[in-house]
């Protein structure tokens, strides 16, 4: 017998075979044809980061008008301002939005990397964001990597 995990894990993967960009919430309420529990919604995500882990996609948190067509957009009140999560492979949505991204693997550090460079000069580059956000720094995840690890070897 098959855990929940595993079974939402199989049904993310068969959704992502056709889409670019899966919402976690939305393929639990095709596959269940109801709104999922919260134990059930715990399992997808679990799934989802078990997915991430493996590289074969990265988990990020959007809004519904930045996920694109296939997008879980919720009906509760003031609800389609809220960020859900989703597993993606749209190297746009990773590269314009990489501060959205909550687990990738170094397989896709580099593209994360490449958004936070682009978004680093858009910053720079306009003067009412600069204005907005003074001091705003991209910290590169490779940059970043190596020096929690330096830092780990000299403790």
């Amino acid at each position: 017998m098959t855990s929940m995990t595993e079974t939402f894990h199989q049904a993310l993967q068969n959704a992502l075979a056709g889409r670019n960009t899966v919402s976690i919430r939305s393929t639990l309420i095709e596959m269940l044809e109801r709104e999922p529990s919260k134990s059930e919604l715990s399992a997808a995500r679990k799934a989802a980061r078990k997915i991430a882990e493996n590289g074969d996609a990265v988990l990020i948190s959007l809004l519904p008008d930045q996920a694109g067509a296939d997008a879980y957009v919720p009906t509760a009140r003031g609800a389609k301002t809220q960020a859900s999560n989703y597993l993606t492979v749209d190297e746009k949505i990773i590269k314009d939005l990489p501060c959205r991204v909550e687990l990738a693997t170094q397989k896709w550090h580099a593209l994360i990397d490449e958004g936070m460079r682009l978004t680093q000069q858009k910053i720079e580059s306009d003067p009412m964001l600069k204005a907005f956000l003074p001091g705003w720094n991209t910290e590169l995840r490779a940059e970043k990597g190596g020096r929690l690890a330096a830092k780990s070897a000299a403790s």
